[in-house]
């Protein structure tokens, strides 16, 4: 029974709020990339293991959550790829109601909203 009320009262602790589908305006309406185009824009999808968008998808091994003032810091190592694997350090700034994605802290996504 004790088991029980601990997993009650830890469950929203342990929930990632960087989990959902993620995006601009356009990414979260699955517009085309260039107006004409065929090819749509894809929403980043956050899981508890995994990063996809569109056909990309990315295994994840998260590292502890480092609360901030503004928000939230929360790092994770990405395995993405299919055939020919390649690893990222991926870092997840979540701002209010924003978020931004740190890829080997070189290349930023976002920041982006989190789609409905």
């Amino acid at each position: 029974m004790r088991w029980l009320v601990f997993l009650f009262f830890a469950a929203p602790a342990l929930a990632n709020p960087l989990e959902g589908r993620w995006g601009t305006a356009a990414q979260c309406a699955g517009l085309p990339i260039v107006a004409g185009g065929t090819r749509l824009a894809a929403p980043v999808e956050v899981g508890a293991e995994w990063l996809k968008q569109g056909e990309v998808w990315c295994r994840l091994t998260w590292f502890a959550a480092q609360p901030r003032a503004d928000g939230l810091f929360r790092a994770a190592r990405a395995q993405c790829g299919e055939d020919s694997v390649r690893g990222y350090n991926l870092g997840f700034a979540l701002e209010g109601e924003t978020l931004t994605l740190l890829w080997d802290e070189a290349l930023v996504n976002g920041p982006l909203s989190r789609c409905e």
